[in-house]
């Protein structure tokens, strides 16, 4: 018996016993969005354009992470991809061209898809869903009159393995499961048991070949010469014919005949959606195209029917077959799959990454205004990612920009050029000096030049304030440009309104600008309610500029007027001018008065109240401190403190903790010191309130101005630590939780607070292995504070814990060879320790490594991260557990480690 013979035989016994098995058995599992392949051998890179890291064979499978430009204005992909050496993987980089969805699905030559008899397999990533079975086609009529509903999208297929099959239409098959669950008789299918496709005349389902063939080869011939009548005469039924018989080809050809006729039998949108996807199926790329492109098709009326509350968001078949198209480079594919990601919310990194590439893509084969929309989509990208855009990614956008805008005059439906002015701009003023090349730089220049020249104002205002890259001529020029460009138009540009931040103030061509811009900035600096102290800041500067007559006279005299128990907006900088030093704004000199008694008159009447009271009463305290007057500075300090405690603010809270602070330094109002460091410690201000936690647990572990708590204490130091309202640190604080929590278990005590993270599941006290482990992962973050001493106390804590010295669990522990022998097995002792790595301390991720150390003082180390699991930083599977023992194999030695609690 053949190889073929056994195969039909298992499917025929599969069928009898359980129907779907024989269709449902080949069905491949759902790619996500994030799995792309390597569809032709090629080096894979460490950085964009940079060192070859290793060579993916083709087919190689790749995980999207990232899309970013290169140095030499390419898009590329940012991959997660194996590096050959065991389970380990690396993040290398390639070409957004040369990474695809789905390899083998580019479309075939013409010829493919006439040379035999077509495929009914489901495009990739989604399914038929079969809803009957039946022996004969009368049999399979009936089931389909019973759900007239599904009948635009309904086929039916004769199958391989006996009988027929009735598939309600196509869903993505990441709907499968809820398909199942769903409709209880329904199975997604791949279709590679269907033989022939029933034709359906609007009413019913019948053999396309009623006669029927002697053979394939006879059918295949008679859809040819069907084919080939229908493309000489125009006559859509030949086609049609054609393709009932199984050539798919003529499938494309009848869909597109009828595409555009006018509804009625054997017309009409389903219609034409049934037979492109026959073409498509067949392997023809304009058959796929036409399916996702036709106006009304039923490409998701069986998921709408079927799954009513599932969405195009939980699987489209229209992304699914865009994904295909966009392989092939198809433009309106890809716009499609881009529309189809992350649809109405915010995407992930990776849906941004695959959006972005997929209209670079259809930009690139031609259409314009996804084109316009790349530096849009970018940004999507770079918030995604939570950091802004690199040097080569504004440089190549802004080249993108470039290309399709009009310098200067331009007609309505001309784009502007400020989206590049800008990118350019911003890649001249935020690259590092290794982007900064000098090809770039002059290309740059060379652009906002001549968008000057050409009488754009945002180019002539960005050239203006770049000292970094013009000469001043030129910069002067630029400015009395600008200038006369916005005063000539009607309706000018937005740049305009802002000339006064962009333009160099030290220029006697801008000083027409810095008028205007002082008076607006005077204006809202003297109204109560509008705007802040920084209006009354920047009119000062405005006015220096001016390098007036009067000096800084009118200046002066408009703070004073700001300066007042109903407005004291202008207090700051008033008391600022009249300081003993100066300052020296964007090159403007403001001299200081150096007048003391005037300065502390302005604070006080700044310190009275109001939005601005926080800076002056700050200084005001400064002052009289300096003036050997702690206790009055002590007190300014604490009446705003309690200002800010009645206005129940918890999100600015530097005053409470600087008067905390002074009066723990002066030993003065303890108990005030207390109420208002514990102010401070239970905020939410992310820039202090843990350093109030510290002062309130030195507050109560020294017992100052109160009996001492220890128990206090050390709740304190662990909120100033693991605060819950904010995600900053205080280091020391650390250190003293870390340090506390050691000597409660030198001295056999529980901790008379809850922990941070060691909790038992059964609500009793932790065990002492559990408060070291806790006191491990605060020297950790106080390591990652730059806390010296903590890094130093969790280097202690390892050697004395794995000594033996300090508490620990017992374990027995195996090596085993590739054979599973067991090769040695000791007791060891087990300990939870934070140790985090350099290049994880900036987000502050800490990770718990389980520490398992020999008698010889060898230690196996086991951690997850990111669902990844490594035994000693080789990436490994998850462990095989058997009974209370884990092994975790290490793919590169071939040897497992195991650990079991010792009874």
């Amino acid at each position: 018996m053949t190889k073929n013979t056994l195969r039909a035989v298992t499917v025929f016994l599969l069928a009898a016993i359980h129907p779907e098995w024989a269709l449902a058995q080949d069905l491949p599992p759902y790619q996500p969005l994030e799995t792309r392949h390597v569809c032709t051998g090629q080096p894979i890179y460490d950085a964009p354009a940079g060192t070859e890291a290793r060579v993916l064979e083709a087919g190689a499978e790749v995980l999207l992470r990232n899309v970013t430009f290169g140095p030499e204005g390419s898009a590329w992909f940012a991959l997660d991809y194996p590096t050959g050496k065991g389970l380990e993987r690396a993040t290398g980089y390639l070409p957004v061209s040369s990474v695809q969805y789905f390899c083998g699905q580019e479309s075939a030559a013409p010829e493919v898809s006439t040379n035999r008899l077509q495929s009914y397999l489901a495009p990739p990533n989604t399914c038929h869903v079969v809803a009957a079975r039946a022996d004969t086609v009368e049999g399979l009529n009936g089931h389909a009159r019973s759900m007239p509903a599904y009948t635009p999208s309904m086929s039916g297929y004769r199958l391989h393995s006996g009988g027929y099959a009735l598939s309600l239409g196509l869903v993505s098959s990441n709907l499968r499961d809820r398909i199942a669950r769903v409709q209880t008789v329904a199975t997604c299918v791949s279709g590679a048991d269907f033989a022939e496709a029933l034709v359906h005349d609007g009413r019913a389902f019948a053999p396309s070949d009623p006669g029927g063939w002697s053979d394939d080869a006879a059918r295949l011939s008679a859809a040819h010469g069907m084919r080939a009548r229908g493309l000489e005469s125009g006559d859509p039924a030949d086609l049609k014919r054609a393709c009932d018989l199984g050539l798919g080809a003529a499938c494309t050809e009848f869909a597109s005949r009828i595409h555009d006729a006018p509804g009625g039998p054997g017309r009409g949108p389903a219609v034409v959606t049934r037979y492109a996807l026959l073409g498509c199926m067949a392997g023809d790329l304009e058959g796929c195209q036409m399916a996702v492109n036709r106006q009304g098709n039923t490409l998701e009326l069986t998921r709408e029917l079927a799954l009513p509350d599932a969405g195009p968001e939980d699987g489209s078949v229209t992304t699914e077959i865009s994904k295909g198209l966009c392989d092939a480079r198809d433009r309106f594919g890809c716009v499609l799959l881009a529309r189809g990601t992350a649809v109405d919310r915010a995407p992930s990194l990776v849906e941004a990454s695959s959006s972005f590439g997929a209209n670079l893509i259809a930009c690139q084969q031609g259409i314009s205004w996804i084109c316009e929309g790349l530096s849009d989509d970018m940004d999507t990208v770079r918030a995604a990612r939570g950091s802004g855009l690199t040097g080569n990614e504004r440089y190549a956008l802004a080249g993108i920009e470039a290309g399709l805008c009009t310098p200067g005059p331009r007609e309505p439906n001309q784009r502007i050029c400020k989206g590049a002015y800008y990118l350019y701009r911003d890649f001249l003023t935020y690259s590092d000096a290794a982007t900064l090349d000098a090809r770039r730089v002059a290309q740059a220049r060379a652009f906002l030049s001549g968008g000057c020249a050409a009488g754009d104002p945002p180019a002539c205002a960005t050239l203006a304030g770049m000292a970094d890259f013009w000469p001043d001529a030129d910069r002067r020029a630029a400015t009395a440009r600008v200038i006369a460009l916005c005063d000539a138009q009607s309706i000018q540009d937005t740049i305009c309104e802002s000339l006064g931040g962009v333009l160099d103030p030290t220029f006697r061509e801008s000083r027409p600008v810095m008028a205007a811009r002082y008076d607006r900035l005077a204006q809202s600096c003297l109204s109560p309610g509008e705007g802040d102290a920084q209006d009354c800041a920047w009119a000062l500067h405005s006015y220096a500029a001016l390098d007036a007559p009067d000096g800084l006279a009118a200046a002066e005299a408009m703070l004073k007027e700001a300066c007042g128990p109903a407005n004291n907006k202008g207090c700051p900088t008033l008391a600022q001018l009249y300081g003993p030093e100066g300052q020296v704004l964007s090159g403007v000199r403001i001299p200081g008065r150096n007048d003391p008694e005037a300065r502390l008159a302005v604070l006080r009447m700044g310190c009275r109240g109001g939005d601005e009271a926080g800076s002056t009463c700050d200084q005001l305290a400064d002052t009289m401190a300096g003036q050997g007057n702690g206790e009055a500075a002590l007190h300014v300090r604490g009446a705003a403190c309690d200002r800010v405690i009645s206005a129940a603010n918890d999100g600015d809270l530097w005053q409470c903790y600087d008067a905390a602070k002074q009066a723990l330094g002066q030993n003065q109002r303890l108990p005030d010191a207390y109420r208002w460091a514990d102010y401070v410690c239970r905020g939410a201000d992310v820039s202090v309130s843990p350093y109030g936690c510290m002062l309130v647990g030195n507050i109560l572990a020294k017992g100052l101005g109160q009996p001492a708590d220890l128990a206090g204490a050390l709740s304190a130091y662990q909120r100033g630590c693991f605060h819950p309202r904010v995600a900053t640190t205080d280091g020391e604080a650390c250190l003293r939780y870390g340090t506390m929590l050691i000597e409660t278990v030198r001295s056999g005590e529980t901790p008379a607070e809850p922990l941070a993270f060691a909790h038992r599941e059964d609500g009793e006290g932790p065990e002492p292995p559990l408060v070291l482990a806790e006191a491990s992962r605060a020297f950790d973050m106080g390591c990652i504070d730059r806390i010296a001493p903590a890094c130093a106390a969790n280097a202690r804590l390892l050697e004395e814990w794995s000594s033996g010295d300090l508490p620990y669990d017992r374990f027995t522990c195996q090596v085993r060879s590739a054979a599973g022998e067991v090769t040695s097995e000791k007791p060891c002792r087990g300990l939870i320790f934070y140790q985090t790595a350099d290049e994880m301390k900036e987000t502050r991720e800490q990770v718990g490594l389980n520490v398992y150390v020999w008698p010889d003082s060898e230690r196996s180390v086991t951690y997850i991260r990111d669902g990844i699991w490594r035994l000693n930083e080789v990436r490994t599977d998850y462990p095989a557990t058997e009974g209370s023992r884990r092994c975790w194999h290490n793919p590169i030695s071939t040897r497992s480690f195991c650990a079991a609690p010792a009874g």
